[in-house]
Order: C-alpha cells, then sequence, then structure tokens
C-alpha cells in the first residue's frame, strides 16, 4: 500500500530531519525504514541588521538598525573588511554555529560503565523468498546502506533487539548484512513544531547629512563597533554611531538570544566610507631616529570631472622633510587618476611623531590639457593624520648580574 506522511519543517528540527517509520509483524518482528533531510540551518530569533544610509563620507553620522525578537540581547560587530579577507574563519555564519552542536543526528547509545550490555546474538535467521498473490518478494539490501537499527537504539535493549541474520552474498565481492529488529515495547513518538517568528524588514528614513567642503580624518581602527544592544518591546532597535576616517567598506553582523525564541544570527550587512575625493599615506610602522625614509601621499579622484590638486605636508619640528622630485604648486587629475607626491623625511623626536598631509582641489581656471576643470561641490580638501612610531638609535644591550642570597636560620 501507498499513504503519504506530511512532516512540518522548521528550523528546531535542523541541520538534519531523520524520519523513521516502522511497523510490527504479529511475530514481533519489526519491519522498518529511515531516510535523512538535510533542513536549511535557521533559527528562532529572526535578527535583521542594517545600516541608513548604507554609504556615507568619513565622520559623518549613520545609523546601525536592528530588528528580532522582543527584549531579546544582541551582540554588534562591526570591522574593515581587511579583516575578514585576512581570517574569513572569524566571520559567523549558520553553518559556522551548528557545527557547534554536540549532538546532530541519533545513533544509538553512549556506552559506560553504568549502561547494560545487549543481550548475546542468537543464532542468524536465514532469509527466504516471499510470494504473495504470485509475486516472489526477496530481501534487498542496498551496499553501505544505513543500518535503521542504530536509530531504533536509543531505546533501550529491553525494548529493542537486533538478530544477527544470515549472510547474503550476491555475486560481487562486497558482503551484504540485513539486519531484524525485534520489538517488546515502543512508545510512539511525534515530531514537534513551533511557528517562528516572522521579520519583516524594519526600515528607516534619515535625512540626508549636510555638505563637507572638508575632512580631517585621523580615525583609522579595524574594528569599529563592538556593542551589546537591547531589543525594545517593539522588536527593534536604533545604534547612532559615527564612520570612522578609513576608506573603506565595513562588514557588520549580530546575533541575538532572547528567552522566548533562543538564538538568531543576522546576516552581514556591509556599510561603504567613501568619497569622491581622497589621499592616503604609505609609510613604515616604526622607524629609529635619524633614519631616512620616504613618505608617499597618493591623491585619488573617482570624480567624473577633471580637477586640480595641491598636496602639502603641514612641517613641524619633529621631523625634517624635503620633497623627493621638484615640488609643483598644482597637479591635474581627471577621472579615475591618481597622483603620489613623496617627500624623504628624518625623524628628529622619539615616540609617537605625527603626520598631516592636506590636499585640495583648487578653483582654478587652468585646464587640464583640453579638458575644463571643474570644483566638486563638496569634500573640496582632505586632510589624513597619521603617527609614526621614532624609536631610540644604538644597539639594544642586556647585562645580566647574579647573585646568591643566604637565609641564616
Amino acid at each position: 500500500g501507498v499513504f503519504l506522511l506530511q512532516l512540518p519543517v522548521q528550523d528546531d528540527i535542523a541541520p538534519v530531519a531523520q524520519v523513521l517509520v516502522y511497523t510490527t509483524a504479529p511475530s514481533r518482528e519489526v519491519i522498518a525504514d529511515s531516510i535523512k533531510f538535510n533542513v536549511e540551518k535557521c533559527f528562532s530569533n529572526k535578527v535583521d541588521l542594517s545600516f541608513s544610509p548604507s554609504e556615507g563620507l568619513p565622520s559623518s553620522d549613520a545609523h546601525l538598525l536592528l530588528r528580532a525578537s522582543p527584549n531579546s540581547l544582541c551582540a554588534v560587530r562591526a570591522v574593515d573588511k581587511s579583516v575578514l579577507l585576512m581570517k574569513p574563519e572569524a566571520d559567523l555564519s549558520p553553518s559556522s554555529v551548528y557545527s557547534l552542536l554536540p549532538v546532530k543526528e541519533l545513533h544509538d547509545y553512549h556506552h559506560g560503565p553504568d549502561m547494560l550490555l545487549e543481550e548475546p546474538l542468537e543464532n542468524c535467521v536465514p532469509l527466504k523468498k516471499i510470494i504473495l498473490n504470485g509475486i516472489t518478494y526477496s530481501p534487498v539490501v542496498e551496499v553501505n546502506e544505513e543500518d535503521t537499527y542504530s536509530i531504533l537504539k536509543v531505546w533501550p535493549s529491553s525494548m529493542v533487539r537486533e538478530r544477527n541474520c544470515c549472510f547474503l552474498r550476491p555475486k560481487h565481492d562486497a558482503d551484504v548484512v540485513l539486519a531484524c529488529l525485534e520489538l517488546s515495547v515502543v512508545d510512539i513518538f511525534s515530531i514537534s513544531s513551533h511557528s517562528g517568528l516572522q521579520a519583516d524588514r524594519f526600515y528607516a528614513t534619515l535625512s540626508t547629512p549636510e555638505e563637507l567642503t572638508e575632512t580631517v580624518r585621523k580615525y583609522f581602527p579595524e574594528t569599529w563597533i563592538w556593542s551589546l544592544v537591547s531589543i525594545s518591546s517593539e522588536g527593534n532597535a536604533d545604534l547612532g554611531v559615527t564612520i570612522p576616517d578609513t576608506i573603506t567598506e565595513w562588514k557588520a553582523n549580530a546575533f541575538c538570544t532572547s528567552a522566548d525564541t533562543g538564538f538568531g544570527l543576522s546576516p552581514t550587512v556591509s556599510l561603504r566610507a567613501f568619497q569622491p575625493f581622497f589621499v592616503e599615506l604609505t609609510m613604515p610602522y616604526s622607524v629609529v631616529r635619524g633614519e631616512a625614509f620616504t613618505l608617499k601621499a597618493t591623491v585619488f579622484n573617482y570624480l567624473t570631472t577633471c580637477i586640480r590638486v595641491s598636496v602639502t605636508l603641514a612641517q613641524s619640528a619633529h621631523f625634517l622633510a624635503a620633497p623627493v622630485e621638484k615640488e609643483e604648486e598644482s597637479h591635474c587629475l581627471c577621472e579615475n587618476g591618481r597622483k603620489t607626491v613623496a617627500w624623504l623625511v628624518t625623524p628628529k623626536s622619539l615616540g609617537q611623531v605625527e603626520f598631516s598631509v592636506s590636499t585640495e582641489a583648487l578653483q582654478n581656471q587652468q585646464p587640464c590639457g583640453n579638458t575644463i576643470v571643474e570644483t566638486p561641490e563638496k569634500g573640496r580638501k582632505d586632510t589624513v593624520i597619521r603617527q609614526l612610531l621614532v624609536e631610540p638609535e644604538g644597539v639594544e644591550k642586556e647585562t645580566t648580574q647574579n647573585s646568591v642570597l643566604c637565609v641564616k636560620g
């Protein structure tokens, strides 16, 4: 006969659902079969995370919007994209969370000193063909098929017992063993399910930030957000943040816990910190006092027009600087262009020495070749402030002095 079995698929049976179907013959023999279903790795606590806006200027304000089960507690993280590129396993995902589960599938029970051993195996049961309504049925088992008995063994051996069946040797070399089951008492089990929280996407509209004519960038972290956020009784939270000064893409995600719906994990979302006209510095992490090094400033233009820019290094009493090439008053930069200016720098002070480089789009009527120069409406001047560790000169020397202390007693 054929029957239809409907199984509700919910997150509480992820990542693998095992379905066992069995029937008991009058002879107390169990006929059973099982099958596995891979279930999508999801969670009851539906967490949604988004930035508003999804792109902004450095040092401008933004909002991180969260939605989860009411009264959840969420851990939020936002890091530079380069961090995850160097260590992708640090990014949380449903697969990495489910891999931490100690038990994913049920297979028999744990053996130990307090567990009862199974009864000794009886003589093997011969496998016989069955003739029904003129049709002959022969026992067939697939090679390397998982034994259904390993699932039934979650019950004590006093309830379910395995009989050793005689070997069935086909023409090929593989030996196939058919396991028989004997049932004494079996409790009917059912698959429980509950409806998960359907979370709608949380949207918010923010006013356009004021146009900036100059940006001063000196905050360049690798980890931007590392916070605990409480979700309101309405199921949402709004975290106000300031975008760091790094021109990069920030990757953020969050996981939440709730007394009602349990664990939840948000997808990874991005915020792009970008301005179409900016300067980047290239310098070593540390130098020795008196050691000359090359400080490079590269100006990028992602505007659709040509601009004329000036690049200047602020003077300081802590170092000496001289241009590597002949210094020019301005440089021409067209669409997707870049220009690098370098100085030969010799530090004179110890500790953290600060370098400030500014680039400005000039209101200059001098054309770039045959192209008319335009001045951007915002972000016309960009200043980057970075620190360099200056260490003392010389060679480190260690002196060890030994002494013996005698206790008088």
